[in-house]
Parts: structure tokens; sequence; C-alpha cells
């Protein structure tokens, strides 16, 4: 468990303690906002057992709950990021579950013939509790959504024999997800999910560092701060922020966010890309893929070359091979064409996905590193690439890394020594 979730697990303990109901309560209670898809505007308690309340918790990374009575009938997901077990804590930048990223949380209250397209979200899980046999034996989670992303936000609480009260939260601090960056990026918060229910209210926010190298915030109030990840050992560090939140009347809530950061003397995997503006692959925009955010996969293509699959949220798949017979080496590789439709005499490359394809396409990639396994899987990589879809001048370039140090770096890091020993050599 990350000391963050330990931390929730210390506050939920806390609320345990301050906050006891007088029995045990199993129930949902929703307020929606005007304007609210899911939840038509309205407020509803259901409790058991005037309503029928089914909690699933087989799962150990997600939890399912069903809630109806004669007139409703609702279905609420809670996942944890894949790979991981629920656990107590904050969960932010939630998206509708299951179709969330692999490495975000999944969200989702929908029903009473109704449902969101997209969403985004957040909960906090408070009490969770299983038996030696991993069946859930209590639960409360507080939550928010917002359908189609910036739609009005649909708040609720569930409990399942939990000892906390069926109380929607009136404020709350969301300091975002956990991040991991590299060294010299630019950093942005995101406390922007916080919020305040009390009407007229106004929101303020403070931020402060509680932990790793020190940093310079653009600002301590605003809602997503900016800084300079700092130049940390090779082995990183870790940054930690609080952030903690005011409605104007006295009443105050807080969160932190852990901040990652990477050397960018150390090896790193990383998919991104970009585009021109009209380029139909990209829609002119700008993506960048770690494993800290989305499942990478790397494998030897059935033309000895090298193909990447991503998934973060939408799927991504990248081709590249050398022309027929020749080994996927170091090297310029120009006058590409669509992968696997190409020429013996040309090169593949193709970058495709979130449901866009080129029929045609021309382009070229530089392998700058490649190593490989015994097997053909590939170890070390480094390329970046440019492709043109149906002959059009709008571009679409990335680079792809696979646990490998940028040689541009290498090169800086390089003639940074030799500028050292000339150094010590003048004196």
């Amino acid at each position: 468990m990350s000391s963050r979730l330990l931390r929730g697990c210390l506050a939920a303990v806390l609320l345990v303690h301050g906050a006891l109901a007088s029995a045990a309560e199993t129930g949902l209670r929703y307020i929606s906002t005007a304007g609210d898809y899911i939840g038509g505007g309205i407020q509803q308690t259901l409790k058991a057992p005037a309503a029928n309340i089914g909690v699933d918790g087989s799962n150990a990374q997600v939890v399912r709950a069903s809630v109806s009575d004669a007139n409703n009938w609702w279905s609420l997901e809670f996942a944890a990021p894949s790979g991981a077990a629920l656990a107590l804590g904050s969960y932010a930048d939630a998206s509708r579950y299951p179709f969330q990223s692999p490495l975000r949380p999944g969200l989702s209250m929908s029903g009473n013939g109704r449902g969101c397209n997209e969403l985004r979200g957040w909960f906090r899980v408070l009490e969770l509790e299983r038996d030696a046999a991993g069946t859930l034996k209590r639960l409360a989670v507080d939550f928010v959504q917002n359908c189609e992303v910036n739609g009005p936000p649909l708040y609720g609480v569930l409990r399942y024999r939990s000892n906390l009260p069926l109380t929607v939260p009136s404020l709350a601090a969301v300091a975002g997800p956990d991040v991991a960056v590299v060294s010299g990026e630019a950093v942005r918060l995101d406390g922007g999910q916080s919020f305040t229910r009390r009407k007229g209210a106004t929101l303020t926010r403070r931020w402060t560092q509680l932990d790793g190298p020190a940093v310079v915030l653009d600002s301590d109030s605003a809602a997503s701060p900016g800084f300079t990840a700092p130049a940390v050992p090779l082995e990183g560090a870790t940054l930690r922020f609080g952030l903690e939140v005011s409605d104007g009347s006295g009443n105050t809530a807080s969160d932190d966010v852990l901040v990652v950061v990477n050397s960018a003397q150390a090896p790193r995997t990383e998919v991104n890309f970009h585009g021109d503006a009209g380029d139909y692959i990209t829609l002119g925009g700008s993506y960048r893929y770690r494993p800290a955010d989305a499942q990478l996969r790397f494998e030897r293509n059935f033309a000895n070359g090298v193909s990447v699959s991503v998934y973060g949220g939408d799927w991504w798949n990248l081709d590249f091979a050398a022309p027929s017979g020749q080994k996927f080496k170091v090297g310029a590789y120009k006058g590409a064409a669509r992968f696997p439709f190409q020429d013996a005499t040309q090169p593949g490359l193709s970058l495709y996905g979130a449901g866009r394809g080129c029929n045609t396409l021309t382009g070229k990639f530089n392998v700058r590193q490649a190593k490989f396994n015994a097997d053909g899987t590939p170890r070390v990589l480094e390329l970046d690439f440019s492709q043109h879809c149906e002959g059009a001048k709008p571009a679409a370039s990335g680079q792809v890394l696979l646990n490998a140090v940028p040689v541009a770096t290498q090169a800086a890091q390089i003639a940074a020594a030799r500028a050292r020993l000339r150094g010590t050599s003048a004196r």
C-alpha cells in the first residue's frame, strides 16, 4: 500500500471513531444538481431493508453495487487502477468504468434507463473490510461524477453495513492523481476536482510542499499550479504536495498528491507523438504515454521489425519494419510506406488508433538504438518517426523509447563531462 493510501486509512479510522452512526448503515444517497442527466436534478435516499441493496466485492480491484426499489434501479462501480486492489484512499480523475485507462481508476453510477457516454469523477474509500475468504463485510464510499466529463455534478455516498452515516460531504479537497515525470519537465498539479456544495460559497485553495527536493510553485492558491521538475539523483526522488481547501465558513478539508521525478539520465520507456493541424490520425493533438499512465507492449513483428501497442484510454498501434530481407538495426529508413502493405524494397511504418488509420501513407523513421532479447523481443529501443496520411502535407511525428536514455541526452552528458574536465585542467 502506498503512503498516500496509508494516510487515507488513518483518516478513515479517525472518521469512524469521530462520526459513528447509531447503527450500521446500508444504503445509497445522492444529490443530483440541475442539469445532471443521471439523477435528473433530484435528491434521493435509498436504504435497506426498504430498498434491495447488493454489493459484490469478489474481485479485489472493483466493487459493484446494485440498488433498487419499486421505482428505481441503480448500478454503481468503483475500481482501482489495473493490477491494484481497491483500498482506502482518494481516487482522482476517474473515468467511466469499465472503459477507463488501465492505470486510472474507474467509476460509474447508472440506472433508471440512463447512463453516461463518458464521465470524469472522483471517489474516496473511507471504509473497506473483508473477511479471511475475501468476502466484503463493510464498505463506505463518497463520490462525484460529471457526465460527459464537464456536465453538472452528481454527488453521492454508498454505505454497506458501514459505521459511517449516509451523509453526502459538503466540502472535499482533491489534489489530483499521483504522476511520474522527468527532470526538467513542466508539471501541473490538479486540484480542480475539489468542491464545496455550500450555496454561495467561494472555494479557496492553499498548496504546500510537504516532502522532496524543494521547488517553487507559480501559485499556492490556483486550482492547477505549475513548477519545473527539479534535477534529481539517478535513482529519482518523490515530491509530496498538500492541498487544503476552505469554503469560507471555517470548514476545511485536505488531500495530498505525489509527484515522482525520474532522472533525465536514467533509462526510460515512453511513447509520444503529435500532429500538425489537419493530420487525420492525431487530429492535431499531442499524446504522451508512459508505464505510469498506460499499458505499453513492445513486440517483434512478423517482418522482424518492432510493433508497439498502447492502451491509455484509447488504443494506439505503431509498426516499424526494415525492407524485406534486411535486418532491423540502427539507421535511417526513408521512403517508408504503410505497414504491412509496403513493397519489398521499402521500409514499413504505421501509426493508427482511436478508430483512425491511413489508407496509404508515406514517411520515414530513424532507429537510434536497438537491442533485442534472445527471443527477438526488443530490450532497448529509441526511434523517431513521421508519417503523412494519403499523401497530405500535415504530418504525425513522434518518438518511441524502451529502457533507453536518448542519444541526444547521452551526447549532452558527454559534452558536459568534457567541459568539466577542461575546467579542471585549466585550473
